[in-house]
């Protein structure tokens, strides 16, 4: 079973691998019919994703992100997410014997050993609940409005959210706020088993990065 950290990687390379999905010409339009759909009327979708998501624990949540990234059309990427392709460079061996006098060297230095991912960073990528903030703050989207909607997807049932976020993602992305795919991915999957908490964690985001409504 993998470890919460390695989780968290595979959604970012989940995401990586749709943005370049996204690039190739009639991908983008065969992904977003996914929008809000279950994965057994996703039959489009299936030649891109199940090989990374049959078997694998909440696949609506694939599914749904996949679409949505595919709506929102050429963009940045999550911030410090990008495709990693395969250039070779770590693959680098010794060269060509260059000669008597010259001894052979390796053409780069062995790579530092990757330092352990710190959770903490994790959780300072904004989740829906910051996303939305970030829409009231910088987009103008209404406080209390935002608020209501906020409060209801988070009691919605898994099935219902996922047929509901599409129409919510869609305005953010009309104003400019584009969410971390990859922790709202990782929130989807999550839901099933711990729907309070994730709940929490998008609330406390919110209200943490809104200003706190004057008493009258």
């Amino acid at each position: 079973m993998p470890t919460t950290a390695e989780h968290r990687a595979s959604c970012d390379a989940f995401v990586a691998h749709i943005h370049l999905l996204c690039a190739e010409p009639g991908v983008r339009v065969r992904l977003s019919r996914g929008r809000g759909r279950p994965v057994e009327e996703c039959a489009p979708m299936d030649r891109y994703l199940s090989r990374r998501t049959a078997r694998r624990a909440g696949r609506r949540a694939y599914y749904t992100v996949a679409s949505l990234i595919a709506t929102a059309g050429p963009q940045a990427h999550t911030p410090g997410v990008r495709p990693d392709p395969d250039d070779g460079t770590g693959l680098m061996t010794v060269g060509a014997d260059p000669g008597p006098h010259v001894s052979p060297v390796p053409l780069v230095e062995p790579p530092l050993a990757p330092s352990p991912p710190d959770p903490e960073a994790w959780f300072a990528r904004p989740n829906l609940g910051a996303t939305l903030a970030t829409a009231v703050r910088k987009a103008g989207h209404g406080a209390e409005r935002t608020e209501d909607l906020l409060s209801v997807l988070t009691r919605l049932s898994d099935d219902q959210l996922h047929r509901r976020l599409p129409a919510a993602v869609t305005r953010l992305l009309k104003d400019g706020v584009t969410p971390d795919w990859g922790v709202l991915l990782y929130d989807l999957v999550q839901r099933p088993y711990q729907r309070d908490q994730v709940g929490l964690r998008w609330r406390d985001a919110f209200y943490l990065a809104t200003p706190e409504p004057r008493r009258s």
